[in-house]
């Protein structure tokens, strides 16, 4: 049985906040101003520079999901590395977006040579991948995410699962530190290929 590796996408697989502050500008003119590793609070009205209430930024992200995913572009040496660790890993990803999205998104990987099976999810990452773990015979597993409480819902939910915390744009590594749950912090692909490829033997 191979080990399964999770993968997350947004600032994982394929870039998220270039496309989407470039999304915000063209579609709605606003601006994405990053003072902290969070949407809320950083997306300003570029009229009056008002910010953007919170319960608006759920419908800014779906609107972008609906019709910016095109802007989003590979994170550098994401497919190779996959497409390399296929023959270590079974590779699935997932994502927290609507499910009404999950086609797209699938197509979206699949066009950016990615082609893997698409779970989504909303909220804490644990009991989805707990779920998953359970429907492929509940194998060894790796799991990458941008997102620090994902690591922590995952380690509270399946201790074993080894954690990559991995953020691909460079300004949002400068504003968040290593996940303390995850077991180790990788920021690019041709390094992951190689802890991955090193790991599974192990696992």
């Amino acid at each position: 049985m191979k080990p399964l590796l999770i993968s997350d996408c947004d600032e994982v697989l394929v870039g998220f906040l270039a496309p989407f502050t470039e999304h915000l500008d063209e579609v709605h003119a606003m601006s994405l101003e990053l003072n902290s590793f969070a949407l809320s609070g950083n997306i300003r009205r570029k009229h009056d520079e008002s910010v953007v209430a919170d319960e608006h930024v759920g419908h800014l992200l779906n609107d972008f999901f609906q019709d910016g995913m095109h802007r989003q572009l590979e994170a550098p040496g994401a497919a190779e590395a996959l497409s390399a660790l296929s023959s270590l890993y079974d590779i699935v990803i997932l994502t927290n977006i609507e499910d009404s999205f999950q086609a797209a998104r699938r197509e979206q990987l699949r066009t950016l040579g990615m082609d893997y099976e698409v779970y989504c999810n909303r909220g804490p990452k644990g009991p989805a991948l707990k779920r998953l773990l359970e429907q492929h015979g509940n194998p060894p597993a790796v799991f990458i995410d941008d997102l620090p409480p994902h690591h922590e819902s995952v380690k509270a939910e399946v201790p074993r699962v080894h954690c990559i915390h991995m953020v691909a744009d460079a300004r949002l590594q400068q504003l968040l530190p290593p996940a303390k749950a995850a077991d180790a912090r990788i920021d690019n692909w041709p390094e992951a290929r190689r802890y991955l490829e090193d790991l599974a033997p192990r696992l």
